[in-house]
């Protein structure tokens, strides 16, 4: 698939429109728009120009309950916007969106960009406007949604720019992928002074991704670990003895126990089973599949025995927790 941009050539402005769901992240949308704001300070026209459209027209909460007041509501959103970016939380608060989708189609047939930050990535591939395209996923619900759109392409890295679709995973990345449209706008002279505004000193690209190494990420320095670790996480679903990880990370058994009470005061079958019920743990909530698909899908041998550790883990039953999150409670 093609990694051209199908961007107009640079437009006297571009008009960017953002559809901010109930509990959208604030932090992304805000990487957003800034950089729009300093563009067109440091260039000193009006190069860029945005709206916010929600479902109604109505204020709307963001997760850390700031309260926005949008310009209209999502039958204002018309043809003259160059992007419309859906910003929105985690998937599971994503309700009556026949609105958002049926618009999202309207746009995407009259040429309209459409991109998506954070968890709006779910309305876009529920829309079909993701099939076959490949598509920016946050770590969080990665999997699930996988399960979910097997005809979108998820990826891990920051952001990607695939044909007329725009995807972020969310948080700091939305200020990179901005700046990479700018860049294709302005120059890379321009963007760069622009990162420089928000103290970020690499414009990072559609190659980097998103999670930090295992040893960035855990303060691990022993090689042996951290290997072991990448082997735990690439085999969740059929999980290796832990006499195999030891031979393929080239030490004993008894040696690897030794380094992962040192490096993390686990053992390396605890560590391990904290990673498969993690991965059940997002499937359950971000996804529909049964119990008992989730269940092998992380590697157990029966939903009996997933159940128990489920419960020793979180302290309820994985239906339970299921029924809890969709009522709202948990």
């Amino acid at each position: 698939m093609s990694t051209a941009h199908m961007r107009p050539t640079m437009p006297d402005r571009t008009r960017i429109g953002f559809f901010l769901t109930q509990n959208f992240p604030i932090v992304t949308f805000s990487s957003a728009v800034e950089p729009m704001r300093a563009a067109n300070e440091v260039q000193r026209a009006d190069l860029y120009r945005w709206s916010i459209y929600t479902d109604g027209g109505t204020p709307v909460r963001s997760s850390s309950h700031i309260l926005v007041t949008p310009d209209g509501d999502i039958e204002d959103i018309t043809e003259e916007l160059d992007i419309l970016f859906v910003v929105a939380g985690v998937p599971e608060e994503l309700t009556g969106l026949d609105r958002l989708i049926n618009k999202l189609r309207y746009l995407s047939r009259r040429g309209i960009i459409i991109g998506a930050i954070s968890g709006g990535v779910f309305p876009l591939a529920e829309a079909g406007l993701l099939d076959d395209h490949r598509c920016s996923v946050h770590w969080y619900y990665q999997s699930a949604f996988k399960e979910r759109y097997p005809r979108v392409e998820a990826t891990s890295r920051l952001f990607e720019i695939d044909r007329s679709r725009y995807t972020c995973a969310g948080g700091t990345a939305a200020l990179d992928l901005m700046l990479t449209l700018m860049s294709d706008d302005l120059g890379h002279t321009v963007s760069n002074e622009i990162s420089s505004w928000f103290q970020h000193d690499r414009i990072r690209n559609v190659n980097d991704e998103q999670s930090l190494s295992v040893q960035k990420t855990l303060s691990v320095n022993s090689i042996p670990v951290t290997k072991a670790i990448s082997l735990f996480r690439q085999n969740i679903e059929t999980p290796l003895s832990m006499s195999d990880v030891a031979d393929n990370v080239g030490v004993t058994v008894r040696q690897l126990e030794r380094l992962f009470k040192i490096h993390l005061q686990s053992s390396p079958a605890q560590y391990a089973m904290k990673l498969r019920l993690a991965r059940a743990r997002e499937l359950l909530l971000y996804s529909s599949m049964p119990v008992s698909e989730i269940a092998l899908a992380a590697g157990f041998e029966s939903p009996s025995h997933f159940s128990r550790n489920y419960r020793r883990e979180y302290g309820c039953a994985p239906s339970e927790h299921r029924r809890q999150r969709v009522s709202g409670q948990g």
